[in-house]
């Protein structure tokens, strides 16, 4: 999510603006009963823009579905037994894909009285949307982990009025941010989704995520939007929590995988990429939306991998964040095994990869989170002898040779002294 510099623990987090702005479009009008699966095309960004007051539901099956290998990985792990916290806008409890899911969360701004199951902006939900939708009648919209719970914690001081465009929301700050990624912590969520992001290395950054991380909680956040960015913001940029260490930062991609410079930033920073064009997903008008049709937002590619990641810590509980994280990035499409890229870090998420990997701490890519690292001491060296290597049986071989020797001299001398006896006897 792109940001403004904070100056201070109350300086504010510029929001990546998503539905205001033409972000968000559906597919389809509201639909009385779920079609075939093979006469339904799959959800695009085609069609008219998501109203908040009008539910609508889009019957076409999920592109992510088989973009992932979604059907593959649900065999294994749905997330069940894992909670996700969506630091964001809050959620809306009333949207049907998210009917049973939600678990108590918190506002972290102000005195906290605000309600977390409400979103008056619509970001939060769409998050929530992305990783543990619920599968209902007439649409195709499901998270990524369908089974996991969710905890909204709003983040969000204000939302737009009516009239106004999201560029007129009062983001959170450094520090909302922050108390909420440790509220989650304590609060029993195994994975943290942070889906907006900060230039600025400010400490409470630093010290929730290692909180969290110490709690054994993964915080999946942004790697940054280039189109909702400040101008002036410097290329390459440091994108925090993403960056800090026990977090990952996703950066987006299209539809077929490309990396899009259009929309995302490229750093050392980014350590996965997931889809982020296309999205359907859940709208505070209780029903789905597509969002973000023209570009690759990493926003909602963080929410991606934050319901791969609970995936992975459903199928693995008694692993930690650190081999939660080494599954994902592991096990991440890409060209080379060995080598990352500073679009895409280690590649595409694969979530069935990730939970059927078994680390041996022998896979080249990124360092095993419990094997040490491969030795690289230089092979021995040999030197080569030049000098001929003595004959043990040398010896015997002499003697033999004598010997022989010797013999055949005796014989020639009794023939010779044979024929000259033979002569005298003749004469």
């Amino acid at each position: 999510m792109a940001r403004t510099g904070l100056r201070g623990a109350a300086a504010t987090i510029g929001i990546l603006t998503l539905l205001a702005t033409g972000g968000a479009s559906t597919a389809a009008a509201s639909v009385p009963a779920t079609p075939p699966a093979t006469a339904a095309p799959a959800v695009d960004a085609a069609g008219q823009q998501c109203t908040p007051n009008k539910r609508v539901l889009t019957p076409g099956p999920s592109y992510l579905i088989e973009r992932l290998g979604l059907a593959e990985a649900w065999t294994l792990s749905r997330g069940r037994g894992v909670t996700v916290a969506v630091v964001d806008s809050g959620v809306e409890a009333g949207n049907v894909h998210l009917s049973g899911a939600l678990v108590p969360g918190r506002s972290t701004f102000g005195d906290g009285s605000a309600r977390a199951d409400d979103d008056l902006f619509g970001h939060g939900t769409a998050i929530a949307g992305l990783i543990a939708a619920r599968r209902v009648e007439g649409s195709g919209v499901v998270g990524i982990a369908p089974e996991a719970k969710i905890m909204p914690v709003r983040v969000f001081e204000s939302a737009p009025e009516d009239g106004q465009s999201s560029r007129d929301l009062t983001p959170p700050s450094a520090g909302s941010v922050s108390a909420g990624i440790r509220w989650a912590a304590d609060h029993g969520a195994q994975i943290i989704n942070v889906s907006l992001s900060d230039d600025r290395a400010l400490p409470q950054y630093r010290s929730a995520v290692a909180y969290a991380h110490a709690r054994g909680s993964l915080v999946i956040a942004s790697a940054g939007n280039r189109n909702t960015a400040n101008a002036d913001r410097p290329d390459p940029a440091h994108f925090y929590p993403g960056e800090l260490d026990g977090a990952i930062a996703v950066s987006g991609v299209l539809k077929n995988g490309d990396w899009d410079p259009g929309s995302s930033y490229a750093g050392e920073h980014v350590d996965i990429a997931a889809p982020g064009q296309s999205m359907p997903s859940a709208y505070i008008s209780g029903g789905d939306c597509v969002f973000n049709g023209d570009s690759a937002s990493s926003s909602y590619a963080t929410a991606v991998v934050s319901g791969a990641a609970a995936l992975v810590a459903a199928r693995f509980p008694d692993e930690s964040p650190d081999q939660w994280a080494f599954r994902l990035t592991q096990s991440a499409m890409r060209v080379s095994p060995a080598e990352r890229s500073d679009t895409v870090g280690w590649g595409e998420v694969r979530p069935a990869a990730a939970l059927a990997l078994v680390d041996d701490g022998a896979l080249p890519g990124p360092p095993s989170a419990v094997h040490p690292a491969p030795s690289s001491a230089p092979p021995e060296s040999r030197t080569i002898p030049i000098d001929p290597v003595a004959d043990p049986l040398q010896p015997a071989r002499t003697i033999v040779g004598w010997t022989l020797g010797a013999g055949a001299m005796v014989s020639t001398i009794v023939l010779l002294l044979a024929r000259a006896r033979a002569r005298r006897l003749r004469d």
